[in-house]
């Protein structure tokens, strides 16, 4: 089950999310990756995000849930 995807779209990275949408652009593969970790914070485990490049593609990823501090 994937809920987010990061998709390079025009010069930067779109985090998308299944049933919300997209939930932001960000200037760098990294930093969407990053913002896909801060959401996954909320469900307190990992979570796979599909990845598509600006070819086309297509990358698996799990991102680890942001530490509150």
């Amino acid at each position: 089950m994937f809920d987010f995807t990061v998709r390079a779209r025009s010069g930067h990275w779109v985090l998308q999310d299944a049933e919300a949408g997209e939930l932001g652009a960000y200037e760098t593969r990294d930093e969407a990756l990053a913002a896909a970790s801060d959401w996954v914070r909320l469900i307190e485990m990992p979570w796979p995000v599909l990845v598509c490049d600006a070819d086309g593609e297509w990358d698996q990823t799990v991102v680890e849930p942001t530490c509150l501090h």
